[in-house]
């Protein structure tokens, strides 16, 4: 079982993988070309969106429940139908007439990153998160943030549970050390998922979903 964490970075997409020992970093532009075969893939990115007809998301309000400190790492994204609008200004002005309430700036960056994981169709490729997966995993949030250095620390002791790996070492001037730490969270969740259980929120098939690994009670 390979585990697969991607995270949106700037001008790309950054990927972890997991095999149970060595955790390996990989960039790229698009995210398709970063997909293995028969892996399990947690993405940082949503994908399936809120609609005019139910424009929030359960599955926001499940991963704002899991964190009570660092619930506004947890943003909302646009609904479907302005998805293709030209410019921010567009799409927050049609938000606000389809459903009464515009979209954020950090919302409209990330549509192209979006758009282009709409596209995947692949078996086995989720929309997760980070911060949600370390408090699945360690049974508790993180206590502090992410970009701080005990924050850093925090989340890396977690991934020394799994690998001595250190991808978060290397400089690169387009790619974020909490990135990278991000990607690998992802992955060794993604691999803890395929080889003891995946667990969606809600679990109802026809709504947009998180994934994390299960819990020793799902088990």
């Amino acid at each position: 079982m390979v585990g697969v964490g991607i995270d949106g970075a700037r001008g790309g997409w950054v990927r972890i993988t997991y095999d149970s020992i060595s955790l390996c970093l990989t960039i790229s532009e698009t995210l398709e070309e970063l997909l293995i075969e028969d892996a399990m893939h947690f993405v940082d990115m949503p994908k399936e969106l809120g609609t005019v007809d139910e424009p929030s998301r359960e599955c926001d309000a499940w991963m704002r429940s899991r964190l009570k400190e660092r619930k506004s790492s947890i943003f909302t994204p646009p609904i479907q139908e302005v998805m293709y609008e030209a410019t921010y200004e567009e799409a927050n002005e049609k938000s606000r007439e389809l459903i009464g309430k515009g979209i954020s700036k950090q919302a409209w960056n990330l549509v192209p990153r979006i758009r282009e994981f709409q596209q995947i169709t692949a078996d086995n490729v989720y929309e997760s998160h980070p911060e949600v997966c370390f408090s699945v995993m360690m049974g508790q949030e993180a206590t502090h943030r992410k970009k701080t250095i005990e924050g850093q620390d925090e989340r890396i002791e977690l991934l020394r549970k799994y690998s001595l790996s250190s991808p978060w070492k290397w400089k690169m001037s387009n790619v974020q050390v909490d990135d990278i730490i991000d990607a690998c969270i992802l992955a060794v969740a993604a691999y803890e998922a395929g080889v003891s259980g995946l667990s969606l929120h809600p679990k109802v098939p026809t709504v947009p979903s998180v994934a994390v690994p299960q819990t020793q009670e799902e088990r």
